[in-house]
């Protein structure tokens, strides 16, 4: 099945069985995990991104757990979605939940502290120091999903701030990956680009 089959089976159902009540969002997108096919536990995953409206901050938690049963980015990465939503809320009680996230044994949750704060960092510019946070205690990971979340950010960054992200890359030239380098100069301005791939060759 497709994932616009998928899309469309989501949107009959929405308009068949109407959700109104966050404890019934949050009730049937954990069912959707109780199968073992992807396109169910999409399903659920789409459900929450539709509905994201009715969540509340302490569903960061729930999601966070349904995370935990992923074992593929195109089930972490759409969840990243209603996640970031609660987070660019700014709410004071959302922080420990990313730093956990950020620390945890499980590498797509690793991942996924990166990608939640993807949208709330083009408009708070205080999210970059904690985005700095994160990267610094993860840019020498060998896992390649937590090193390409790092260069989705630094590439994403750099069309808004360039100097932050010229100056970041510098910093770690020693020790960044080749896929984290490639997504985070691949928009920065020249002479800074020519520059840091001058750099990152001859290192």
């Amino acid at each position: 099945m497709s994932v616009p089959t998928v899309r469309a089976a989501l949107k009959r159902e929405m308009k068949a069985n109407p959700i109104t009540e966050g404890a019934e969002l949050l009730k049937k997108s954990l069912e959707c995990f109780e199968w073992s096919h992807f396109e169910m536990q999409l399903f659920g995953v789409l459900l929450l991104d539709k509905h994201s409206n009715l969540l509340e901050p302490q569903d960061l938690n729930f999601i966070a757990d349904l995370v935990g049963k992923c074992n593929t980015w195109a089930l972490v990465d759409p969840l990243s979605g209603p996640a970031g939503r609660l987070v660019d809320l700014g709410l004071p009680d959302v922080g420990p939940f990313l730093d956990s996230w950020s620390t945890h044994e499980n590498f797509w949750l690793r991942r996924f502290s990166l990608l939640v704060l993807m949208r709330n960092l083009r408009e708070n510019e205080n999210e970059w120091a904690r985005f700095v946070g994160y990267a610094d205690s993860m840019i020498e990971e060998k896992e390649f999903f937590v090193r390409k979340a790092i260069g989705w950010v630094l590439r994403d960054q750099s069309r808004i701030r360039p100097e932050a992200v010229a100056e970041y890359v510098r910093r770690q030239m020693p020790v960044i990956s080749g896929v984290t380098f490639r997504e985070a100069v691949k928009y920065l301005p020249e002479p800074e680009q020519s520059e840091l791939r001058t750099a990152y060759k001859a290192r």
